[in-house]
């Protein structure tokens, strides 16, 4: 197929109005697409004889005036089987693309007072001024579960699972950690990484005197299946820990 002449063909149909192409044709303009296809499987068994005798088969079997369209092939600069095929693009507006609906995210939020999970955490109530969220993002999918104080978003808990515990001496594992989550493109001076004791947990925090986000990372001494991620401000970070010792004191794990 000739893909310079169909460019050109194509080119001068969209000068034209489609409304006006369409008056032009001789026959039902659904007639076309299938005298492509039928011109397609015959020309994949047989040359092209450099007229429309395939053409004239398809008009028989069809019961359509065959010099009528013919002439209007001609017209088109059309003058043998294969060069009818030139035409097929001009007639993509019968099947236009169908545009999918794009698929859309079920969301679902509900506060929540209390939890129990299959990996073994526990809160029977939540403590003020802690909410607790539970976030569904598709029917399929398990919750995520997440603390922040009072309708503010500035300090989120969320409780993730499987804690690298044979990080928890890496300094330099917590710093690449740090960096992922607040998405910086280079490794910023001033990051240290501290360790603060607490009463059967461990804990991770990575912070710097020059940026914003303050990241701890708090897990159980009784297990590894959960842990606790809280995100906060450098500004605000220690009193939002004092806040978070109340939630940690109200965690029950394995029934404890």
């Amino acid at each position: 197929m000739d893909k310079v002449k169909r460019k050109e063909i194509l080119n001068q149909l969209a000068t034209r109005n489609l409304a006006e192409f369409r008056k032009t044709l001789p026959v039902d303009e659904n007639i076309f697409p299938k005298l492509f296809d039928f011109l397609d499987e015959k020309l994949s068994e047989n040359d092209c004889q450099n007229d429309f005798t395939i053409a004239s088969k398809f008009c028989d079997k069809h019961h359509i005036a065959k010099q009528v369209l013919f002439n209007w092939l001609n017209e088109q600069g059309q003058a043998c089987d294969c060069e009818i095929l030139n035409l097929e693009d001009a007639f993509e507006y019968l099947n236009p693309p169908i545009s999918k609906p794009a698929s859309k995210t079920h969301i679902k939020k509900q506060k929540i007072n209390s939890l129990k999970t299959e990996f073994d955490f526990f809160v029977d109530k939540v403590p003020p001024p802690w909410n607790l969220t539970e976030t569904i993002l598709d029917d399929n999918d398990k919750p995520v579960y997440s603390f922040q104080i009072g309708k503010g978003t500035d300090c989120i808990v969320s409780l993730e699972t499987s804690f690298q515990t044979d990080q928890f001496n890496n300094d330099q594992y917590w710093l690449d950690l740090w960096i992922k989550e607040t998405e910086l493109s280079y490794n910023p001076e001033g990051l240290i990484v501290e360790r603060p004791e607490i009463d059967n947990y461990s804990c991770v925090v990575v912070k710097s005197k020059n940026w914003t986000p303050v990241f701890y990372w708090f897990k159980s001494n009784s297990t590894d299946k959960w842990f606790l991620r809280m995100k906060t401000g450098s500004s605000r970070h220690k009193g939002d820990f004092k806040e978070f010792t109340k939630l940690l004191n109200s965690i029950q794990v394995n029934g404890q």
